[in-house]
């Protein structure tokens, strides 16, 4: 056996906004104490490396001393490998590597010990959970032992300041694909223990900010290549009979009650018409004769008579349970997802069949040309980051944000994994200076290639066979008993908690103080900001204090008073 009694471990405390890579090299700042408000969840990292003398992975344990030891949890930081990192035709210098590469993005769950290695750098990721903590300066200290011995320690200073942060007003959705789960884990779709899995992937979901869910009244009409199908996870169940349609919502009311369970605050309809123009319907199964059909989808018109009679019969039946089981500003409805400018009359025309069906609801999509909403054929437009400007421009006040695989270049913020993690958390200082309403992201939990042709394995494959940049179909890995974190939903969820910190802030000293602190080192826009982490840890570090300085001034203004 290897004689490990000599060995030391390198470490480094850094912020989360470093991807550590299995590289010697760590430039990143040691960063050794931090601030946040109650109920955030407040994140660092440890990187490690063994020294010379590890001739092969040795085992330590990990040890947390802490007076909220209890509200830590420490994952491990694995690699994966990615090779498409990029379209390689769009020129944008703000990638760790445009090349192949292994780069850190999943989360597992540390078992209380690590394996270090003098070939490579890892790093652990520590959690802190602050809803309820004591506020007040906490010291965190996470040691490193080889038996007895300890290799090395890391102390780290956390400030939870006595203010909680406020509720989260952005409407967030990022698209749940219950397929995909069905598929992954090969569960029959809407089994006993499909829902069970689809439960667990909602409650991270909402631990990481989104309040809005996708909610299939039929199998989604995204990402299907022409003539095929994805896997049917229809929560309405549909019966004909004489040209009379009958409706089930049992398995809608069994969704709406998860969500309300899990603070699910609004939700938003599968499309009603497919993608890329909107020329067909979606896949919807029909009981007829004693059998389950597929009476709607590819083969069917959008504008056919058939499906108009459908609709007439299934949108009033839909709307009059929803209006019993949800409120109905919070339900959101969509036609066709990214309508192109080439069908702007037909998309008009769908819009202006449904929309009396659905006064007391909004109807959304996602898009990116103007014209279609200021011909009225939108109630909340969803612009792409790089055409936002346009809407905002105009004085649009509810427009909402997404973006997705063409928002890789112009320096737009996004979540690739081959991108620095501040170009992933800066979307919140963005959508907080210009008050964007709702904020959408199509990949949860994608877990096909392109055009949902196979099941592929995420761990090895990030980029729906050569699809998509690497991470732009999903935030969460599926793992045995449910899903696994990757440290970009973590960042993401670090953006919303400045957006809402920003937010607290504005209460104290008002709007324009705040816009002034975020342009401070220069005009932030969704296509100019700081290219570093600095700006973002520095800007959150101001706020925090601002808002304790406050909260001290006004206690000591009181205290005298009485």
């Amino acid at each position: 056996m290897p004689d490990f009694s000599s060995k030391s471990l390198k470490i480094k405390t850094v912020s989360s906004l470093e991807k550590v890579l299995p590289t010697p090299g760590l430039d990143a700042p040691e960063f050794s104490h931090g601030s946040c408000l109650i109920g955030e969840r407040f994140s660092y990292q440890i990187a490690y490396m063994g020294d010379s003398d590890f001739h092969c992975a040795a085992r330590m344990d990990i040890k947390i001393n802490s007076d909220i030891a209890d509200r830590i949890t420490v994952y491990n930081v694995e690699c994966v490998p990615v090779t498409m990192a990029a379209y390689q035709d769009e020129f944008d210098n703000g990638y760790i590597t445009r090349g192949n590469a292994i780069i850190p993005d999943i989360l597992t769950k540390n078992d209380g010990t690590i394996a270090a290695s003098a070939t490579h750098r890892r790093s652990v990721w520590i959690a802190v959970e602050t809803d309820g903590a004591p506020c007040g300066r906490h010291s965190i200290e996470i040691s490193f032992h080889d038996g007895e011995k300890e290799c090395a320690r890391s102390e780290f200073e956390l400030n939870i300041i006595d203010a909680c942060l406020p509720k989260q007003e952005l409407i967030f959705t990022q698209w749940f694909h219950c397929d995909c789960i069905s598929s992954y884990y090969g569960l029959a779709p809407l089994s006993q223990q499909h829902w069970e899995y689809i439960e667990k992937f909602v409650k991270m979901a909402a631990d990481n900010g989104v309040n809005m869910l996708l909610t299939p009244i039929f199998t989604p009409a995204l990402d299907t290549k022409v003539d095929a199908e994805r896997p049917t996870v229809q929560l309405i169940d549909i019966e004909y009979d004489g040209g009379k349609y009958v409706f089930g919502f049992d398995k809608l009311g069994r969704w709406l009650e998860m969500c309300r369970k899990h603070d699910i605050e609004y939700l938003e309809m599968a499309h009603l018409y497919s993608q890329w123009g909107a020329e067909h319907t979606p896949k919807i199964v029909v009981r007829e004769n004693g059998c389950n059909i597929k009476k709607f989808g590819w083969h069917t018109d959008s504008v056919s008579d058939e499906y108009k009679e459908f609709l007439s019969q299934m949108l009033p039946a839909l709307t009059e349970f929803l209006r019993r089981h949800w409120d109905p500003d919070k339900v959101y409805f969509h036609i066709s997802d990214e309508p192109h400018k080439e069908c702007i009359e037909h998309y008009g025309r769908l819009y202006h069949f449904v929309k009396p069906y659905l006064s007391d609801f909004k109807l959304m999509d996602a898009l990116s040309n103007y014209d279609i909403y200021e011909k009225g054929y939108v109630d909340t437009p969803v612009s792409a980051t790089r055409a936002i400007d346009d809407f905002i421009g105009h004085g649009v006040d509810n427009v909402w944000a997404y973006y997705c695989c063409g928002e890789g270049k112009y320096n737009l913020s996004n979540r690739f994994i081959a991108m620095p993690s501040f170009r992933n958390r800066i979307i919140g200082t963005q959508l907080y200076k210009y008050d964007i309403v709702g904020f959408l992201q199509w990949g949860y939990n994608f877990y096909y290639s392109q055009y949902s042709t196979k099941l592929i394995n995420p761990y090895i494959c990030n980029d729906a066979e050569g699809g998509f940049p690497a991470g732009d179909a999903f935030s969460v890995y599926p793992g045995m008993e449910g899903p696994e974190p990757s440290l970009r939903l973590f960042v993401f969820y670090e953006g919303l908690c400045d957006m809402r910190a920003l937010k607290y802030l504005e209460t104290l000293v008002g709007a324009d103080k705040v816009r002034a602190l975020i342009d401070k080192y220069g005009e932030i826009t969704f296509r100019d900001y700081p290219p570093n982490a600095e700006y973002i840890l520095n800007l959150r570090r101001e706020v925090n204090s601002m808002i304790e300085e406050h909260i001290m001034k006004n206690r000591f203004t009181e205290e005298h008073h009485d």
